[in-house]
């Protein structure tokens, strides 16, 4: 009887997944996650792997609805095996990390890779980021530790990892450092301690949220028109600690006065959102209505938050709550 394979692998698309198509101009997803696996090199001695081509396509094109079938798939295996990796697309990657993160209830390792260069690239990195994924997935110090992303040899928590570079290979960084950790030729070694996590309870729908930006001269039209279009809640992508025109808090005021949940993060990398202007608009204001702040979360890893907790029925002080772990 054959043994259980160590390491399961999930395949969702990507550049890792792509190759250049002439007569389409550029690239398109078009390899599997079995021919994948074959190009890295020494990865049947690191482990017995199984491969899950669960869908092929750009990470733009990735969906709320997907990130619930994946984390129901990603709670099936995790019991089966004792390591997962998951190859992404960058763009995305760290929405779909944070959501597994804080849906999925497992001590066994989930960690996102992908590439910057596709697979038909003279030089592509996906081979090197799938070998250093399934180490650290592997690795006995990697248990408990929640989501990660490998890439660029750098191990980074989901809560903090941001995409920081649009071409370079090394397209990662922690938005509180330090990292977790490094892999560097088959070696891990865990160097920052790993975030607080957030729980929430198995969704069972992936209800519409969307991003209302906030800029010079912004007004309410973009949050009317994603009440309009059926948004179950709204993020604030807010300026400097979090703060918005009078304008779109008029608005914001009115979407909480019709029970709409609304999550105030900002557009700035670095330093959260906390009440400190009392005038209509600022954090205090905004506090006082009824917003919930995001703290040390971006925008779409609060976004991703606020789907989860909506779909696993959370509203009010249990749904705030979920935003105070940080």
């Amino acid at each position: 009887m054959a043994a259980e394979p160590r390491l399961h692998v999930i395949a969702t698309g990507g550049t890792i997944a792509m190759r250049l198509d002439p007569v389409a101009g550029g690239q398109v997803p078009a390899v599997s996650g079995l021919d994948l696996l074959a190009t890295v090199p020494g990865l049947a001695r690191l482990s017995d792997a199984t491969v899950e081509d669960f869908a092929n396509i750009p990470s733009e094109h990735m969906r709320p609805e997907i990130w619930l079938n994946l984390a129901a798939r990603v709670s099936q295996m995790a019991h089966q095996v004792q390591g997962i990796v998951i190859l992404h697309g960058t763009d995305t990657m760290e929405e779909t990390a944070f959501y597994l993160d804080v849906t999925v209830d497992t001590q066994t390792p989930v960690v996102l890779t992908g590439a910057q260069r596709a697979a038909s690239d003279p030089d592509p990195d996906g081979p090197a980021n799938i070998r250093d994924a399934a180490t650290v997935a592997l690795h006995p110090r990697a248990r408990g530790r929640g989501v990660m992303i490998v890439m660029g040899g750098e191990i980074h928590a989901a809560r903090s990892a941001t995409k920081t570079d649009t071409s370079d290979t090394d397209a990662f960084d922690s938005t509180r450092p330090p990292d977790l950790g490094w892999v560097r030729a088959g070696r891990v070694r865990f160097v920052g301690a790993w975030l607080p996590r957030v729980r929430v309870p198995f969704p069972q729908t992936a209800p519409r949220v969307d991003i209302i930006p906030m800029y010079a001269g912004a007004d309410d039209s973009a949050l009317r028109a994603a009440l309009e279009r059926g948004a179950a809640g709204l993020v604030i992508e807010a300026v400097g600690a979090g703060n918005v025109s009078r304008e779109l808090y008029n608005g914001i005021d009115q979407a909480l006065r019709a029970g709409i949940p609304v999550v105030i993060s900002s557009r700035v990398p670095r330093g959260g959102v906390r009440p400190v202007y009392a005038y209509a608009g600022g954090g205090v204001s905004l506090v006082e209505a009824g917003a919930v702040l995001a703290h040390d979360l971006n925008p779409p890893k609060a976004r991703a938050l606020l789907i989860a907790a909506l779909g696993a029925g959370l509203a009010g002080a249990d749904l705030a709550a979920m935003f105070e772990v940080w």
